[in-house]
């Protein structure tokens, strides 16, 4: 697995008591959990299209993937670039993180056998946009061999101090220990692109919204979302940029399918 879920054992109360809520987080101990066939959709994933070959496309949705959560436009933008080429495509709910480690292992292990290097594309809004930041940083620093050869964020988001120090996401967090809140703050720290490993970043913000609004990262192409109707914010920034995002996934999966 990429990254652990988990602490390395402390002696804080603090770090007891995280220790001992970790079992129930999402993301931690699922164990053999089969993913969805393809065009099926559960709760937490949805497998777009799955290949052995091809680039690899990751989705990092900020709602539940069924049910009445609003749809997510990153995930629509994702299934709007698909071509007729070969590649692995499929969405996430931010949290689930070690779900989505494991098929984007089993993706990067079946392309590797194949002689090819993993080529990977992550997009993601909201705090599926940090999820998706944070994923290309791991992956950078891994041993597998693949390349991220597009990384997109929309309005990135993060979670407080806490969050940061148990390695989990905020609202787990909240969920698990009473009395602890939640702050959300700009992301800003993705990793910037090397040409090697992480070949090109685009980030897409706004701040129109006195909360939950993105930042300019270094490194990446910056947008700064406008809209003169006023319709604008951090609910429906994925939206806004939803042709944009399809847009960016189709150039690059028209460069990777040159030969």
């Amino acid at each position: 697995m990429f990254w652990l879920c988990g602490l390395a054992a402390g002696g804080t109360p603090l770090v007891l008591a995280l220790l001992a809520v970790l079992p129930l987080l999402p993301g931690c101990d699922r164990g053999i959990e089969a993913f969805p066939e393809p065009g099926d959709v559960a709760e937490s994933v949805e497998i777009i299209r799955r290949s052995d070959a091809g680039p690899v496309i990751v989705a990092f949705s900020a709602y539940p993937l069924r049910g009445d959560a609003p749809p997510d436009g990153v995930r629509a933008a994702v299934v709007r670039s698909l071509g007729r080429e070969p590649c692995s495509a499929a969405a996430f709910y931010w949290s689930e993180r070690g779900l989505r480690d494991r098929w984007l292992r089993e993706q990067i292990d079946r392309r590797r056998r194949r002689g090819e290097t993993p080529r990977i594309i992550l997009a993601g809004y909201a705090l599926g946009a940090a999820e998706a930041a944070e994923t290309a940083r791991l992956l950078a620093r891994s041993e597998t061999g693949a390349v991220v050869s597009l990384l997109i964020t929309v309005d990135a988001l993060k979670t407080n101090r806490l969050s940061s120090a148990a390695g989990i996401t905020g609202s787990v967090v909240a969920g698990r220990i009473p009395g602890v809140r939640v702050n959300f703050a700009a992301y800003d720290s993705a990793p910037v692109p090397d040409g090697s490993r992480l070949l090109a970043h685009v980030n897409y913000y706004q701040t129109t919204t006195e909360l939950y609004q993105g930042a300019a990262m270094p490194g990446a192409e910056n947008h700064l979302i406008r809209d003169r109707s006023g319709l604008l914010n951090h609910g429906n920034a994925d939206d806004f940029v939803s042709p944009l995002v399809a847009a960016d996934i189709r150039a690059v999966l028209a460069r990777e399918a040159l030969p």
